[in-house]
Order: structure tokens, then sequence, then C-alpha cells
């Protein structure tokens, strides 16, 4: 498997999924005031989605110099003895936030596991789940309150105190506000990509269902992953392990490229498009002999939100693949799958 990759030409005559190399979007129109230059960039984003999943971004808005604080406040965290880092253990947490050590995620997907291919033990991996709060969000003040709770997914996060991490808290959350922000614009290129007006998803991002993660990887291959949310902003380090499996069963590799990040699209977004837009398996096989670190921001629509298969997504030839469903109740029950120690109910 060659370690370098192709921006890939995304023609009309793509066998879907028939994945060779991840594309590479430039963002540089996401803040045009030209329409033509948005919908241009939409076109790019439609295709990527609907072929492949996966898509690096350039262009994305998010300095270099804060990705890399944060990347260190990551080795930073995970440096720190086990038994300091389970003082912030996620089971200490109704709301799925906190220190996950070794083994402890189990794999979840679009489509219910096979339990004869289910893997016996979690991901060898180690994290870190902060979740949305008012103080992440620029688009939100202070005298701002939360909606009703009723899927018990809002909630305070656990944060290591400044004794112990000087800038943790402070680089994490000026990076999820800045995540937080890509992710609306984004959202407005993908209602454009789906021949929605621009604004379509705006009502359902007021106190949207996201997340982030910092992940520590030994040097050991993972099972496959998948992700539940509308879709993933991953910052990678410098060690290529990121895979994804294309349609012939062979895994393609998605190594770092300086100044990207990737973005792949989710369980829920699948489902809202009736599956054109592919929510790909991918997974870390990281074989490098080298220690990895990634930080994963997740997505979502605010949590009341009803999502139903769009209209224009639906024909005779390819019927709803799903009842509408609150997306929050799809996310509780993928977390509850997905985290040792909870259960389905709030």
């Amino acid at each position: 498997m060659s370690s370098s990759i192709k921006q890939l030409e995304l023609g009309g005559d793509s066998v879907e999924g028939d994945i060779q190399n991840i594309p590479i979007i430039d963002l540089f129109a996401l803040n045009s005031r030209n329409s033509q230059d948005r919908q241009n960039l939409a076109e790019q984003v439609y295709k990527a989605c609907t072929q492949v999943g996966f898509f690096y971004i350039k262009n994305h808005g998010i300095s270099k110099e804060l990705i890399a604080a944060l990347h260190e406040e990551a080795r930073l965290f995970f440096a720190l003895p086990e038994e300091q880092k389970m003082e912030y253990y996620v089971g200490k947490s109704k709301k799925y936030r906190g220190y996950m050590p070794l083994y402890t995620e189990q794999p979840t997907g679009i489509d219910e596991p096979d339990p004869a291919t289910q893997p016996t033990t979690g991901a060898f991996s180690e994290s870190f789940d902060i979740g949305y709060e008012l103080s992440a969000d620029p688009e939100r003040t202070v005298d701002d309150v939360l909606p009703p709770d009723i899927y018990s997914l809002y909630g305070e996060n656990q944060w290591p105190s400044d004794s112990i991490l000087f800038d943790f808290q402070k680089t994490y959350l000026t990076y999820f506000r800045e995540a937080l922000s890509l992710s609306r614009k984004l959202m407005r290129v993908f209602a454009l990509a789906l021949d929605m007006e621009e604004d379509f998803f705006d009502p359902m991002m007021k106190y949207p269902g996201v997340a982030s993660r910092m992940l520590h990887y030994p040097p050991q291959p993972v099972e496959g992953e998948a992700d539940y949310e509308c879709f993933t902003i991953l910052s990678q380090d410098n060690v290529p392990a990121l895979q994804v499996r294309n349609k012939q069963g062979e895994w393609i590799l998605a190594p770092p490229i300086p100044g990207t990040m990737v973005v792949n699209i989710a369980d829920c977004l699948s489902i809202w498009t009736n599956r054109k837009f592919k929510s790909t398996i991918h997974r870390v096989a990281n074989m490098t002999g080298q220690e990895r670190y990634s930080i994963p921001f997740f997505f979502g629509v605010d949590y009341n939100t009803t999502v139903s298969v769009l209209e224009n997504c639906i024909s005779d030839e390819r019927p709803a693949c799903k009842e509408p469903f609150k997306a929050g109740e799809f996310v509780r029950a993928q977390l509850a799958k997905a985290y040792v120690g909870y259960s389905g109910e709030a």
C-alpha cells in the first residue's frame, strides 16, 4: 500500500464506492459572497459524498498553530499516570464524557453488528471525550439556556484542572469553537449539494449535538469503525494509519497531508440522504511502531430534530431506507452500544 495520495478526479462515470484515492477539496469558496462559487464547491462535495464518503479539506480556516497546540495537549494528557487519568473516567459522567482506557469502546455501525464477527474486546485506543457546552459555541451568549435534555446528552464536561494541565481546557474549547463554526458552514454546503435551500439545516443547528475526542493509539491495528452523527472532521498527526474500505474490500490509506483535515460522512446524514451520501467503513491500522494521536470532531444536528429521509432522495426504485427518528434518540442508542458500562436508558 502506497503512503502517497493523489487528488481524485470524480467523474460522472466513476463507480459508486470504488475508492482508490481520497479527494482533496479546497474550501476557499466557503465564505465567498458569490453564490456560484459556493455552488461549484457544493458540486465537488456532492461527488465526494456520493462516490467516496471521505474527503480532505484544505483552506479550512483553522490555524496550524491551534491544531499543533491541541495535539500537544493530547500528548500531555495521555502521558499522565493511569490513576490520574482515571479521575476523569467516563463512567463518572452520565453524558458520555471523560476518559476511556484501552479496550473500553465497542465498535458500532449503520447496521446491527453480526455477533459472529463482533470483536470480543474493545478498541485498542484510549480517549478523552468532551461534548457541547454553551461556552464552546460562538453563536451563544452567557444568557442562553440549553434546551430540555430529554435524551440525557447535554451536560458538563470533565476537565483536568489548570494545576494538572494549564492550557488544556482553554486550548480544547478554542478549537471546539472553530470546528463548530466550520461545521455549520459545511452543513450549508451539504444543503446546496442536495439541491436544498442553503439555509435548510440552519434551524436544526441552534444547540447541535456535537462532541470531540482525543485519541491515542499504541502501534497496533484495531477493528473497523463507524460514526453516527452527521459527519466528522478529523485532525491527524503525522503517523499514517487511517484506512478506508472500498467496494472491493481493499483498505485504502488516508495518510496525513499537511494543511488538511479529513471529513467523513456519518450514519445520520447518510440516512437523511437515503444513503446517497456514503457512510464508509474505516479503521486505524497503526503498524508504524510509533504512537499515534488524532482528534475527531463529531457534528450532529440538535437532538430534538426529526430526521426524515429527504423527499428528493426518494423514488419508486429507491424507497426511504428508514422511518423518521429523533436525532437524540438515535445518538443515544449508538452511544449506549459503544460505551462499556452504559445502557440505552437515559
